[in-house]
């Protein structure tokens, strides 16, 4: 429209849309990269290809169905060397022998220990040395710290699960046809307050994390589920000095979140300047009410 009205008498206008789009270049920049514009820089020969995945699984029990091993086979034809869950699958949906089983391509696994938050994992076809859970309190949520040794040096791998926006507990009030409306004006009002809370406990958890990734003697790979778009203080204040994969090597537009129209990106991976990008994306897949997302490049240790 900006573009249309700077062949009209009243191009002034044309300003206004130009102004609002310049006010929000990083943020779409985070969502969205044109085609061909990440041409990438390096090759393998450059140093050691690395292949990580992030995802939240939703247990693999996702629409009622329990599809772990379908999930587990598609991400073995990626062939990763680092595979981070959240809402990883657990006893309570699969019996233990059975997701070993299922991962069986990764010789390396670390799950979160404690029944009150969430499972998160660490899978790696490398050594995991050093591995510290943050259990964050008056939350279900948890951030996963471990070193992966590669050619015999190390990269701090931190694997992330934010405050959840709490969004799915509240749709099914808000969108029911059969609700009377003040019901749903009521579940609407409460989803506000909620995820107001929710966001402050995201910053606190960020902060944390900021200052795990400041005190780390190694490079260091982020990722995870932050329930928080690239408006937010929560992906700011974790990225600061890192790179954005999907803003390094990433196409097209990436969203994560499968419901709400597909409009959000809230799963990310980040790293120190001594990994460098090749390929960013988020397929399309079934397996969850999130999009996993996969890094291809190399590192350079």
């Amino acid at each position: 429209m900006g573009i249309i009205q700077l062949f009209t008498k009243k191009k002034w206008r044309s300003l206004i849309s130009l102004f609002a789009i310049l006010l929000h270049t990083d943020y779409l920049l985070a969502v969205y990269q044109p085609l061909y514009w990440n041409k990438p820089e390096v090759a393998d020969s450059e140093g050691t290809p690395l292949t990580v995945v992030t995802y939240n699984t939703s247990h693999f029990s996702w629409n009622k169905k329990y599809i772990m091993n379908e999930a587990a086979a598609y991400i073995k034809e990626l062939q990763p060397d680092i595979v981070c869950f959240q809402e990883a699958p657990g006893d309570g949906f699969y019996h233990r022998d059975s997701i070993r089983y299922a991962f069986d391509y990764v010789l390396y696994k670390y799950i979160s220990r404690r029944t009150d938050h969430l499972p998160t994992t660490i899978y790696s076809r490398y050594p995991i040395h050093s591995v510290k859970a943050l259990y964050y309190e008056n939350s279900q949520n948890m951030s996963l710290i471990a070193d992966v040794r590669i050619n015999n040096q190390y990269i701090r791998v931190i694997n992330n699960h934010f405050e959840t926006t709490s969004v799915n507990s509240y749709i099914g009030r808000i969108i029911a046809p059969n609700k009377e409306f003040k019901v749903r004006m009521k579940a609407v009002k409460e989803l506000i307050l909620k995820m107001k809370n929710n966001n402050r406990k995201r910053a606190d958890q960020a902060n944390t994390i900021r200052t795990e990734i400041e005190n780390s003697p190694y490079s260091v790979l982020i990722c995870g589920d932050f329930n928080d778009t690239p408006a937010s203080y929560a992906y700011h204040q974790v990225r600061k000095s890192l790179t954005d994969g999907f803003r390094e090597c990433g196409s097209g537009y990436q969203y994560t979140f499968r419901q709400l129209y597909k409009l959000w990106r809230i799963d990310y991976v980040f790293y120190s300047k001594s990994l460098k990008g090749r390929e960013c994306y988020s397929p399309e897949t079934s397996y969850s009410d999130h999009n996993m997302v996969v890094w291809k490049g190399i590192i350079n240790l």
